[in-house]
């Protein structure tokens, strides 16, 4: 799961980005929150955009609107005071760290615009005379002075990387390395833990410690890193989203072993992706501007409008396309189902891809009738297309499939797509419907509203984050997510967990695996002990009413899915190597509260005490016998006697699955 973007993601994206910024001029300056800054561009070519910037995370041009407070602090006015107005000389990644630079011309030299995208970041505006202006925070350190009127510096980092490094320069560093080889890579390459294992795994190497690779062993491991730098220097890049049932769970701009057993998309452009995967996931921040007098009443809703009309085209246009793709593969069955079935076949008998793919290009030349509808084929992502005739239009059609299904199960895909969107339809006419009687309510009221007489806002549908298929609760900075059955834990476990997550698990047959996104990052012990709540609320002991149980975690290189040699693994277990850390007598105690925003209420479960501190108003509930149905609908009502009137409409919108989701079991609320 990526939280941030690595040096590798950074590459791609200021080459990417790198002709559109060079020669724009700094419009303006604006910051969201405590790390959030957008600064706004203008080109005589084209039409102003934003880049949007989060310390210590990501960058990149965005699509999205976001709210912007009226008046800028002290830092911003600043910027606004020093580069406004002035043209980017140039744009690049420093070396090859988590670094971007704008140069911005002045005078008879420019300024720099240093922003730093590791650990808690930082932005810093540099004079033409190398002196630093301001920060957006202030540091000493051991070999830096982050203060103003001092020179600036760039983070000390090795002289060695992924773009310059010789076979010698790995012999003599990885000999005297008493490390984790994924380390390794990491520190000495900058590579970033995704990308320093996906190295390892495609160089075939099983050793774990730096030092213990053989000659041959460190051979391969720099063939794989030439192989890495050659994408880099020649900017080869793929942009790649990988999804899991439809949710993009990760993006990257070169392919990874890792995600091999998911859907793989390929995208035109790596930027898109990354504004997407990230600016769905930003909560917006309350501006103070947000709680004075609302105008414009009747222009916002007729925005609102204007996007809700274009889903409910779009949602109709996709619900027939889908459709239609299934009906062209049983208008075409026959060629279709012998192609897939002569393709798997050939798979089964060992024929390499090489020959499949020429025989498939040669049966097409001599006009077999099978291999007519074939276009190409991606053995890696399991994607191939074919030209289907669809006789209502007179003429063809391409579709891509999954070559390691069957016709009907490709078919059924497209069905269920299309039914998907048909179901989503009443929902957006409804909305439509609402925003357009709030349009004529308005038209009548005068344009500047006091708060107290602010009409209510639409309900947004909130756009869910890929956690949220899982059992999930937020412990402070840290995301927890653990598993709902047996193939959810699996995949949390091969999709999910990374080198920097913990593992937790309740010792009792019949739990979730449980891993804690950054885990390693300084959790205190309170979010430890909320961790091992969460993993015992949601194993069996609900189920029997048990209220006190042990929960352990461990590291990621300690959990394997795999048992050792000659030994049977049970489905469902996991192994897991080396000490426990323990949490004895751990006690259940749950909570299912809701969350207000703006255009939407959320509902939120998890351990008490964490649901307190994040929640308006919360209940406590504990193994009992009323069913999770009958209790929601408790829940519910409790609710919405405990919201204000104001925002009772937000609380109303909700589905009452959402609460059933976060209730373990047959469950009574404590009073």
């Amino acid at each position: 799961m990526k939280t941030f973007l690595s040096s590798i993601d950074i590459s791609a994206l200021v080459h990417e980005l790198r002709p559109k910024i060079i020669g724009s001029w700094v419009n303006n300056i604006y910051s969201i929150g405590k790390n959030r800054v957008i600064l706004r561009f203008r080109k005589a070519s084209e039409n102003p955009y934003e880049l949007v910037i989060e310390l210590g995370k990501r960058f990149h041009v965005t699509k999205y609107q976001r709210k912007k407070p009226s008046s800028p602090n002290n830092k911003i006015q600043m910027l606004r005071k020093h580069i406004r107005d002035l043209p980017v000389k140039d744009f690049y990644q420093h070396k090859i760290d988590r670094i971007i630079v704008f140069e911005i011309a002045y005078k008879n030299g420019f300024f720099k615009l240093v922003i730093e995208l590791f650990d808690d970041g930082n932005l810093i505006l540099v004079s033409p005379e190398n002196k630093i202006h301001m920060a957006y925070n202030y540091r000493r350190m051991k070999d830096r002075d982050v203060h103003p009127g001092r020179t600036f510096n760039f983070p000390p980092s090795s002289d060695m990387n992924i773009m310059n490094i010789t076979s010698e320069d790995l012999e003599r560093e990885i000999s005297t390395y008493s490390g984790k080889l994924i380390s390794f890579l990491n520190v000495m390459m900058d590579l970033g833990p995704t990308y320093s294992k996906d190295v390892v795994k495609k160089a075939g190497i099983k050793a774990k410690i730096a030092s213990d690779l053989d000659e041959n062993e460190k051979k391969l491991l720099f063939e794989e890193i030439m192989s890495f730098q050659k994408i880099i220097q020649n900017q080869d890049y793929k942009y790649l989203e990988y999804l899991d049932d439809g949710d993009v769970v990760d993006i990257s701009p070169l392919p990874l072993s890792r995600y091999d057993n998911l859907e793989i998309k390929e995208a035109n452009s790596f930027n898109e992706i990354i504004d997407d995967y990230f600016s769905l996931q930003e909560e917006e921040p309350e501006l103070e501007e947000d709680k004075a007098e609302v105008s414009g009443k009747i222009s916002k809703f007729q925005k609102i409008l204007s996007k809700q009309e274009k889903h409910l085209l779009a949602l109709i246009s996709q619900e027939e396309k889908e459709k239609r793709k299934g009906n062209l593969l049983y208008a075409n069955f026959a060629s279709v189902d012998n192609l897939l079935s002569t393709i798997m076949g050939a798979r089964k008998s060992g024929v390499e891809w090489e020959n499949i793919i020429q025989k498939l290009v040669m049966g097409k030349e001599k006009g077999i009738t099978a291999a007519s509808v074939y276009e190409k084929i991606e053995p890696k992502s399991k994607k191939i297309w074919l030209s289907l005739k669809d006789e209502s239009a007179e003429n063809k059609k391409e579709v891509e499939l999954d070559f390691t299904l069957s016709l009907v199960e490709n078919a059924n895909l497209f069905y269920e797509k299309s039914k998907k969107a048909r179901r989503k339809i009443p929902g957006a006419e409804q909305a439509i419907n609402r925003t357009k009687k709030q349009i004529e309510e308005s038209k009548d009221i005068e344009d500047v509203v006091e708060k107290e007489e602010q009409a209510k806002q639409p309900i947004v549908k909130r756009q869910k984050r890929w956690y949220e298929k899982f059992h999930w609760f937020l412990c402070g900075k840290f995301t927890v997510v653990g598993g709902t059955d047996l193939k959810a834990n699996e995949r949390l476990l091969k999709t999910y967990l990374d080198d920097e997550d913990l593992f937790f698990h309740a010792d009792v047959h019949g739990a979730p695996y449980v891993i804690v996104k950054d885990g390693q990052n300084k959790l205190t012990e309170q979010q430890l002990k909320d961790v091992a709540i969460f993993a015992l609320n949601y194993s069996s002991l609900w189920k029997v009413k048990k209220l006190v149980g042990d929960v352990y975690y461990v590291f990621p290189n300690q959990v394997s899915l795999t048992p050792p040699s000659g030994q049977y693994l049970a489905k469902g277990s996991v192994m897991i190597y080396g000490e426990k850390n323990y949490f004895k007598n751990v006690e259940i105690a749950h909570a299912v509260g809701f969350v207000l925003y703006e255009n939407y209420a959320q509902i939120i479960g998890g351990p008490l005490q964490s649901v307190i501190d994040k929640s308006v108003y919360c209940v406590q509930v504990k193994p009992g016998d009323t069913q999770k149905g009958n209790l929601a609908k408790q829940i519910r009502q409790t609710f919405l006697q405990n919201c204000s009137e104001e925002e009772r409409y937000k609380l109303e919108a909700l589905d009452i699955n959402e609460l059933i989701r976060f209730i373990p079991g047959d469950a009574d609320i404590v009073d």
